[in-house]
């Protein structure tokens, strides 16, 4: 009990607030003493020297004094907002390294596991493809959490110099598709690709592999087995608009800018057991502005799943003739 009390009088917040109750009754107290006070000083200098106290000169002092509080008030406020700001960052890194740490035991155990079945013990032709494909699952699982990591340490996303290439917008994603066929079956999920338009687009494919991989592995944790995932795409005036619309947990208003933060994960009784660094959305974000587009995330709330969707520019007239010519 007793702990619990001196954490709450402790708290950050009731210190802060505390200085800023201590300042003001200071300052009041010594502008009412100093006005009381200024006509006995007053009174005093006449009598000995009467150049010596001057109104003027009475109210620089006092106004001089009320600045320097104010400095003071609002240096202790800069300190708070910024040591704020650092206890906030130092608990997203704790959390992310404990969400790093179970992301890559999880998949290294799994994959041991198989390697130590196929060494010790006899498994059938059809079990050693079976092993053999999860165990690459598995290591494409590292993969892209490796490649996720290396990417937010850089020191700045939107610095990286994207490899532009004219790309057939349904071909991509039909190839991206392929690789994620066997969690579908896993997770009995039911995706539909449904195009509206078959656009081309002046994209660097590495990079947007990358965030639609994010976004698909994003709607497989958070929807249910056997609920529906849908990729539509259409186009916009210049712009294609790709969105993933799964029918998982759904987001609260208050999440839907937050969740682009970096290390930052939603954390409630539906979600804490899913896997997840925090990284995945806050790196598609960088790269989807370094290709001139946005990515936007839109919930009608808790379970009612959750739709992201990215927009890109279409490659212009002059690029498609360019491509074509050559």
């Amino acid at each position: 009990m007793m702990g619990r009390l001196r954490r709450i009088v402790f708290h950050p917040i009731f210190i802060f607030v505390g200085i800023q109750i201590a300042w003001i009754i200071l300052m009041a107290v010594w502008i009412n003493w100093y006005i009381k006070n200024s006509r006995r000083f007053k009174e005093f200098a006449q009598k000995i020297k009467p150049e010596l106290f001057t109104t003027d000169f009475n109210w620089v002092i006092l106004l001089e004094g009320c600045v320097l509080m104010l400095i003071i008030l609002a240096g202790v406020c800069l300190i708070f907002v910024f040591w704020n700001k650092q206890a906030r960052l130092n608990r997203l890194q704790s959390n992310f390294v404990s969400s790093v740490s179970h992301e890559l035991k999880s998949p290294l155990a799994s994959i041991q596991l198989y390697l130590e079945t196929l060494q010790y013990q006899k498994v059938s032709p059809e079990e050693t493809k079976d092993f053999i494909e999860i165990m690459l699952t598995d290591t494409e699982r590292l993969a892209g959490l490796i490649e996720n990591i290396l990417e937010a340490g850089k020191s700045d996303i939107k610095s990286m110099r994207p490899q532009f290439m004219q790309t057939h917008m349904e071909k991509f994603l039909k190839e991206l598709l392929k690789g994620y066929e066997r969690q579908f079956k896993e997770r009995e999920c039911e995706v539909r690709l449904d195009i509206q338009d078959s656009p081309i687009l002046n994209i660097d494919m590495r990079a947007l592999r990358m965030v639609f991989s994010n976004l698909l592995s994003n709607a497989l944790r958070y929807t249910p087995e056997g609920g529906p995932i849908t990729i539509r795409v259409t186009t916009r005036k210049k712009f294609c608009v790709i969105e993933f619309i799964d029918s998982g947990v759904g987001l609260e208003k208050k999440d839907l800018k937050k969740v682009f933060r970096k290390f930052y994960r939603v954390r409630d009784k539906e979600t804490q057991g899913v896997e997840g660094a925090g990284l995945g959305l806050f790196i598609s974000r960088g790269i989807v502005k370094n290709h001139k587009g946005k990515i936007e995330v839109y919930s009608e709330g808790k379970g009612k799943g959750s739709v992201f969707a990215v927009s890109l520019p279409l490659a212009d007239d002059k690029e498609r003739l360019t491509k074509t010519d050559s």
